[in-house]
């Protein structure tokens, strides 16, 4: 009777020893990351699944599902010593200089992972908040400042001058434009570097880069000045001289205007009313004319077909010329004050 007793307890010892160690073996031990959260969570019980692992301490798996995604399955068995990371599926607004550039769903763990993700690059000068290295959490807005880059034309004019130089093969008190004077023109394209819609500085000084893109080099006018001196002759029968130095003379008064833009007198000068061309062997350039209806000009221009007792009277309008006429006029001719 005490033998089969002794089996007896031995029995259930063995039993409950073995079980003890089923149970041993069973427990498992697993550290769960929250990417959105600091430190880690370790679990130690006996389950099967990471759901279940979750739900034994107190999580709710199904909203867990909503908001996370797993580097392995929910329903995946799990092993001892597993490491499981949960990245948070977060909503993410993302701002450039004050404007919303888009909403997203993420499940990335950084803000720089995030913006790497985005292909969103930032510069020496971009501002980024919350910093790069933060962890993206859900509802986070991400508010970068970045550089803009503003273009415009600029424009460097160089004046021409008036170079005046003697030429002995003109009479003298004439002149010649030789070459026509036209400014030089450099047409830069600059960029500068905006930050909150003020230029960006450094050293004191605005970061700006500047090309040339077009080029007129300068074109300096060219004068001559005639020294050949002349033997006086008569110029017209019909010439009577005054004391004052002005004479009169029977000529034919014909009118020009404007052509093809040309705006530049022979002797230089631009042309506007009060402009009479000459034939300077008859009347010498720069002199005073007075002009019965027109009034008082100078003589400042010459004419391929303006010879002799000819003159020709600027009008501001084609239309003037047309209604003047060819008339034959005594104009009164003196000097220059």
């Amino acid at each position: 009777m005490s033998r089969r007793i002794g089996i007896s307890l031995a029995v259930t010892f063995l039993l409950v020893f073995v079980g003890a160690f089923v149970a041993i073996a069973m427990e498992k031990k697993v550290e769960i990351a929250f990417s959105d959260q600091s430190g880690e969570v370790e679990i130690s019980g006996y389950y099967d699944t990471l759901s279940e692992a979750l739900q034994s301490e107190g999580y709710n798996p199904a909203q867990l599902k909503k908001k996370y995604q797993p580097n392995i399955s929910w329903e995946q068995e799990l092993h001892d010593n597993a490491k499981v990371f949960l990245a948070c599926n977060c909503e993410v607004t993302i701002k450039e200089n004050g404007k919303v550039k888009e909403k997203i769903k993420t499940t990335q763990p950084t803000v720089g992972k995030l913006l790497e993700a985005q292909n969103i690059k930032l510069t020496k000068w971009d501002d980024v908040y919350p910093k790069p290295k933060q962890k993206i959490e859900n509802g986070m807005t991400i508010t970068m400042n970045k550089v803009e880059t503003k273009v415009k034309k600029e424009v460097k004019v160089t004046p021409y001058q008036v170079k005046k130089v003697k030429d002995s093969s003109l009479p003298m008190g004439t002149t010649k434009v030789q070459t026509v004077g036209k400014e030089g023109k450099e047409i830069f394209q600059v960029t500068t570097l905006y930050k909150n819609n003020q230029p960006i500085k450094e050293n004191g000084k605005i970061i700006e880069q500047r090309k040339r893109i077009e080029k007129t080099d300068v074109v300096h006018q060219v004068i001559k000045i005639g020294t050949k001196k002349e033997t006086s002759k008569s110029l017209s029968k019909k010439v009577t001289s005054s004391k004052a130095g002005c004479r009169t003379l029977s000529a034919e008064v014909t009118a020009y205007t404007y052509y093809l833009g040309e705006n530049i007198t022979y002797a230089g000068a631009p042309v506007k009313r009060g402009v009479i061309a000459v034939d300077p062997k008859v009347i010498p350039l720069h002199s005073r004319i007075y002009v019965p209806g027109y009034g008082w000009g100078t003589a400042l221009d010459t004419g391929g077909r303006i010879k002799g007792n000819i003159i020709d009277v600027f009008m501001e309008s084609k239309q003037e010329a047309l209604d003047w006429g060819k008339p034959n006029k005594t104009i009164k001719v003196c000097p220059p004050k």
